[in-house]
């Protein structure tokens, strides 16, 4: 019987949370819960320059609002903890110390413009650079500040992608790597697959931009006599709208925050997530996360890059917005507009509910309720069916049912469509173009106020 499943992300906390960490973080969690296995979050704080603590907690308060919890990490615990890297580096110095002994590793003492010249060399001579195992061979003496480079055995490295297949890289292009930096930290390089060997990682699932790493990692691994993990799994890329990698530094919509803030559903994000990238071979579109643990596997995954389609998302959270109760619409809505009375709200739902793709959006559709718009000039043609609609709901029920019954006779009785009619209410009432039906916009405000800002333009003529 093989090991449970143990799979992990390791993001690293210098920026926001990033809409990559959340997709795949949404795989792991899809396949460890297929397999009953176990989702660590592992952070990833070596850049000890650009590492915030209050980014770290923009990944905890991310993963948790999209429902993608972990079982193990910092915050938890777990049988291998600690699960910060910062918090590991006796280990990586000692596995380090360890290939030095065994002869897989050196110290390099080269200068920065040393290398530098190396490289420009390599350039003149036209070919491919690698380092030129000087420390090695004839390590400069005198000098007490070095970092720690790799011995690359060469040959073919082979693995097993659960997206691409068996993967083969040589050994022999790959130049000796640093593995502990000069100011003793561990790199990228290094950190990741020693972390993943430790904590008996079974499974690697991760971007596709690293690929190419894992010759490197397996190199690693190898070398230190740990087990690889069964297979890697390399995700497509998240392509911008112009084709370029979805980047936390050039893209900012790739914040997940600005996804909470414009009121994309949690439900309806991870749905589009897990279908940029993979589809299920059928016309569903619309999955709950149970239904894709059930559906989802890496046969499905496209190797290419997957765009990022605003409009795709905006019609599968419109969908998850539709399929709410009119009492959790109102709820979700709530916190976009505080100055609405649950009552107000609760009347509001019915209309807003077939108009929303984002529940920020109600906030455009509901501010005249809190905010008294600019009387608008309106001429001698429009005065006097402004004055037929305040005649004709002043008398009547204050709801949006009897308010649309009396309007559609004034409307009739005026001589024109109800265009004309409505559009310079729409206006006066909640200074816009567009707004909720005519009926609801003027039964969610109070009586005295909708008939004021009616009088009130008709009186701004005189």
């Amino acid at each position: 019987m093989s090991d449970p499943v143990r799979v992990r992300i390791a993001p690293s906390p210098t920026g926001f949370a990033h809409l990559g960490t959340a997709s795949t973080a949404l795989y792991n969690v899809l396949f460890a819960r297929q397999r009953g296995g176990t989702f660590t979050l592992r952070i990833d704080d070596t850049d000890m320059e650009r590492n915030r603590p209050e980014y770290e907690q923009l990944i905890y308060e991310s993963l948790r609002w999209l429902g993608l919890d972990w079982d193990e990490g910092p915050d938890k615990g777990g049988p291998y903890e600690p699960y910060r890297q910062s918090e590991r580096l006796d280990t990586y110095r000692e596995e380090a110390a360890r290939l030095i002994k065994d002869g897989r590793a050196y110290r390099c003492y080269c200068t920065t413009e040393e290398l530098e010249a190396e490289r420009k060399q390599a350039q003149l001579e036209k070919r491919a650079y690698k380092y030129s195992r000087r420390c090695l061979n004839n390590p400069p003496e005198g000098r007490t500040v070095f970092a720690v480079r790799f011995k690359v055995p060469g040959g073919d490295i082979k693995f097993r992608d659960m997206v691409r297949g068996e993967m083969h890289f040589d050994g022999d292009l790959i130049g000796d790597f640093i593995i502990i930096k000069s100011d003793t930290y561990p790199t990228y390089q290094f950190a990741s697959p020693v972390d993943d060997a430790l904590m008996k990682m079974t499974h690697v699932i991760r971007g596709e931009e690293h690929l190419s790493n894992t010759p490197y990692q397996l190199m690693l691994i190898d070398a230190l006599g740990y087990e690889r993990p069964e297979a890697y799994a390399h995700m497509p890329l998240i392509l911008a709208q112009d084709g370029s990698k979805l980047s936390k530094r050039k893209h900012p919509e790739s914040n997940l925050a600005l996804f909470r803030e414009q009121g994309y559903m949690p439900e309806a994000l991870i749905n589009y997530l897990a279908l940029l990238g993979w589809n299920p071979g059928t016309e569903q579109e619309i999955f709950t996360i149970e239904q894709l643990v059930g559906a989802f596997t890496f046969e499905r995954v496209q190797h290419a890059g997957a765009r990022f389609d605003w409009e795709k998302l905006n019609w599968i959270n419109g969908e998850y917005i539709r399929a709410l109760s009119d009492e959790e619409l109102a709820r979700r809505i709530k916190p976009f507009v505080p100055q609405v009375d649950e009552s107000t709200l609760q009347r509001a739902v019915p209309a807003l509910k077939t108009r929303l793709h984002k529940l920020a959006q109600a906030v455009d559709y509901l501010d005249y309720l809190w905010t008294d718009p600019h009387p608008p000039a309106i001429d001698g043609e429009v005065a006097p069916r402004v004055g037929m609609a305040i005649e004709a709901v002043q008398h009547v029920e204050w709801e949006p049912e009897p308010i649309e019954a009396a309007l559609e006779k004034a409307v009739a009785e005026s001589g024109v469509g109800k265009g004309k009619f409505y559009n310079p209410l729409r206006d006066i009432l909640t200074g816009k173009r567009v707004s909720l039906p005519i009926h609801f916009t003027i039964a969610l405000l109070p009586k005295d106020v909708a008939l004021f800002r009616l009088q009130r333009a008709i009186n701004a003529r005189d």
